[in-house]
């Protein structure tokens, strides 16, 4: 090889080399700027993040309309059949007794096994009252078992853009929970039509839907419980008497906490974690109840809360009626105070029970979403705003 012919090559190599350098510094610089661009966005998606949670709690949730004497009610049943027909008959007197008109879904009194007709059955009567803006708010007639088929078949944009009172209980927290959650709208716990049987229940319920102001504050007291049950037996764990009453409550943990209600039915709210449909429990107040259920199931349920972490987002646990629920046959043979009780004092946050929240005689209706104060120490839920606008 020549002296010529070396240089060539090397004159080509260097060439090459150049070339490649030029490509390397490029390819070096664009993925200089690749990676500071998502540096950027990861800093611009982490300070909206950070910005959402410091949004005050007003402007994350929205106030349905507090209905006025005469307003149209839909009356459905999202979830089970009623017994009976006159079932629904008794709904629509209560609900003229608050001085509004009921109206009832075309599907009420279907049947589809235990269930007020099909899921597109009883959907179609939800979205139907959703959408139409003579309606203004809908009370559920029944419980049982359904409504979680429903929730990703509901117009929740419709709730949105026209905001309607949802109240009911049981089965319905499925449709509760899931309206707040996708929707920031607030929805009413309360017994179903089927399940108010007293005056303070009744009154509760219509002070809920109709006032705009803030609503009375809740004590807790296990007394006056429908069905004064110990856990262990059928039997009557104890015979009331009316003449001679003893007021009192039972923390777990004591203390104070602060935040957004949420909560509902034990078992309805398990059967939606880990779905799109659960809501946040980020420095909420939680209240739990639940009916006719043996305490091992209970306790998976409030386990799962605690495994998934929800039991340390919350500020505070307030325990309502839990009516009926036993040991009998059962493999946990502790007490819903000793089941509940011990999770709590793991994570440390206040937990107080003997709430009159549920689906028993006593129960109060709580709206979901809205701002409380929980004194677990004196028993006391107390609201800071009010539900309706």
């Amino acid at each position: 090889m020549t002296t010529g012919a070396v240089c060539a090559k090397t004159h080509i190599s260097r060439r090459a080399l150049l070339s490649k350098g030029t490509k390397a510094l490029i390819s070096a610089t664009i993925f200089s700027q690749g990676t500071k661009q998502m540096a950027q966005a990861k800093t611009a998606a982490k300070d909206k993040g950070a910005a959402l949670a410091s949004k005050p709690h007003e402007e994350s949730i929205i106030k349905p309309r507090a209905l006025k004497e005469g307003e149209r009610v839909a009356i459905l049943c999202p979830a089970g059949r009623p017994h009976n027909p006159a079932t629904v008959n008794r709904a629509k007197a209560i609900v003229e007794q608050m001085g509004l008109k009921p109206v009832v879904g075309k599907n009420a009194l279907k049947i589809y096994g235990t269930m007020a007709g099909t899921d597109e059955e009883r959907v179609s009567d939800f979205n139907d009252a959703l959408r139409d803006e003579s309606i203004a708010g809908i009370f559920c007639v029944t419980g049982g078992y359904g409504a979680l088929h429903l929730v990703d078949k509901i117009d929740w944009q419709a709730l949105k853009q026209s905001p309607k009172i949802i109240a009911g209980s049981d089965d319905i927290s499925h449709i509760l929970l899931a309206a707040y959650a996708k929707t920031g709208v607030i929805t009413f716990h309360a017994p179903n039509m089927d399940r108010i049987s007293s005056r303070q229940s009744f009154d509760a319920l219509k002070l809920a839907v109709t006032s705009k102001d803030k609503l009375p504050s809740i004590q807790s007291n296990y007394w006056g419980l429908e069905a004064s049950f110990d856990g262990s037996s059928k039997s009557r764990a104890r015979v009331p008497d009316d003449k001679w009453q003893i007021a009192y409550s039972y923390a777990a943990v004591e203390g104070t906490a602060e935040g957004a209600l949420l909560g509902g039915n034990l078992t309805a709210l398990g059967s939606l974690m880990g779905t799109p449909f659960q809501p946040s429990f980020k420095n909420a107040v939680l209240f739990l109840e639940d009916i006719n259920e043996d305490h091992g199931i209970l306790d998976r349920w409030f386990t799962n809360l605690y495994l998934a972490g929800a039991l340390n987002d919350v500020s505070g646990v307030a325990l309502g009626d839990f009516e009926n629920c036993r040991t009998e046959d059962c493999f946990n043979m502790y007490s819903i105070e000793d089941l509940f009780g011990d999770r709590m004092k793991a994570v440390n946050k206040p937990c107080c029970f003997g709430m009159p929240l549920g689906q028993s005689a006593r129960a109060l209706t709580a709206p979901i979403g809205v701002k409380v104060r929980l004194d677990a120490s004196k028993g006391t839920l107390t609201y800071l705003e009010s539900a309706l606008s």
